[in-house]
């Protein structure tokens, strides 16, 4: 099923028009809330989000954001869909194509669906990072449906026998192709600060707030490609992967080749908190 303009219907039978400016211009935003025994997790967290994306692309949010959550919900409950995700895209609707802003209605969409529950990281094997040139645009803090960057950049790993990209740009490490990034080096957790190429990720600010509190010394600072080579653990982070090690850069080792101690106390930390809001 699918949530579009104030109607559910079959997602087979949903249709939006040719000159909807997200079809034509990528004039839009999204979301993706993960979902955990039927319910959506940190999801003020992700419309805080969305409402700063739109706000970036001078949209505003069109629907009430507590009628918006509550239509979320009550498609996750009808969906009976216990783990998986919600896809949520906002564009500036339909209208005859012009660069200019239309005084139009906006296209609202969401819908469910299912997510394997993520494997133990201790248990998974490694992932395989490739390094890609970053010529993004300089609002990546913006949620933006514009991804071809992200896509060309993934498939090029994909391409390479990796699992994810990781862009660099003069050997300045800013975030992969739909993840954020963190190494550990001296014992210190060390992650790009949000900016012009970094997304403000939702599993990555929950990660920064349990490192504090578990005492982890915690430093939001660019790192270099070689510091990463040469960091005591590298790993990522993203809503639907939750926390995942790397064990490659380029084909290069990089770590002790196992999931290390300090991603394994943060992953069993998000966890507990997956488990107290969702239980």
């Amino acid at each position: 099923m699918i949530w579009l303009n104030g109607k559910v219907l079959p997602l087979r039978k949903a249709r939006i028009g040719v000159e909807d400016r997200g079809f034509q211009f990528a004039d839009g935003v999204y979301e993706v809330v993960r979902i955990y025994n039927g319910r959506l997790f940190a999801l003020d967290r992700h419309l805080d989000r969305l409402e700063r994306s739109c706000a970036g692309i001078t949209l505003p949010l069109p629907v009430a954001r507590d009628r918006l959550a509550g239509q979320m919900e009550h498609l996750v409950a009808r969906s009976r869909v216990r783990d998986g995700m919600l896809y949520l895209q906002i564009t500036r609707g339909e209208a005859r194509r012009n660069h200019v802003f239309p005084k139009t209605a906006a296209t609202v969409l969401f819908y469910v669906r299912q997510v394997p529950p993520m494997e133990d990281p201790a248990k998974s094997r490694g992932l395989r990072l490739h390094a890609v040139r970053d010529d993004r645009w300089n609002r990546c803090w913006i949620k933006s449906i514009a991804l071809l960057p992200n896509v060309l950049a993934k498939n090029e790993a994909v391409a390479a026998g990796a699992d994810e990209a990781v862009f660099v740009n003069e050997g300045w490490v800013s975030e992969c192709s739909s993840s954020n990034i963190f190494i550990v080096a001296g014992g210190m957790l060390i992650t790009p600060p949000v900016g012009p190429k970094v997304l403000p990720g939702i599993t990555r600010g929950l990660l920064l707030e349990l490192a504090r509190r578990k005492g982890v010394a915690v430093v939001e600072r660019p790192f270099s490609e070689a510091e990463a080579l040469a960091a005591e653990e590298v790993f990522i982070t993203s809503t639907t992967r939750e926390a995942a090690w790397v064990s490659h850069w380029n084909g290069r080792q990089v770590g002790a080749g196992r999931c290390g101690p300090v991603m394994r106390e943060l992953h069993a930390a998000l966890v507990e908190r997956i488990s107290a809001e969702t239980a």
